[in-house]
């Protein structure tokens, strides 16, 4: 991995550990390699404009969603319920922001989106930008991956 890599990775493992910590009061932490995710995933997107434009998702199976959005907002979630795509899109906000607060002047002058969320997960996602990170986490033993792009 090139240094730029380094970097972007170092800050989303940072930004992701802590926002567990603080918001889920979880530790979370990355997994080195492939890891099988399971289908049917939710997925949320921030997009960044300005001195960085890229994207950041966050994927989740219905069943890591559920225990993210349980852990999240202190109250048992259903697979289906609303809740767990806000919960999922307010996750991926948090990371997305933890990232953007890490970078330096000036990349660290761009804008997030609200988060978009969908239950049809990356089936047919193609980056639209050069530069793509993608790393899976777990925490309680609850896969999930993010994918950044630039």
């Amino acid at each position: 991995m090139t240094n730029v890599q380094d970097d972007a990775m170092n800050r989303l493992d940072s930004a992701v550990s802590e926002v567990f910590e603080t918001m889920l009061e979880r530790s979370c932490d990355p997994l080195e390699g492939e890891v099988d995710t399971v289908e049917g995933k939710i997925v949320a997107r921030i997009q960044f404009t300005g001195a960085v434009d890229g994207e950041c998702l966050l994927y989740a199976s219905q069943a890591t969603a559920s225990v993210t959005a349980e852990a999240l907002l202190g109250t048992p979630s259903e697979p289906h319920d609303p809740m767990v795509d806000d919960a999922i899109g307010e996750l991926c906000n948090m990371i997305a922001g933890g990232w953007k607060s890490k970078l330096a002047s000036p990349d660290s002058n761009c804008s997030i989106s609200t988060p978009a969320v969908t239950r049809e997960g990356l089936e047919g996602y193609q980056a639209k930008f050069g530069t793509k990170f993608s790393r899976n986490y777990s925490f309680q033993g609850n896969v999930f991956g993010v994918v950044l792009a630039f």
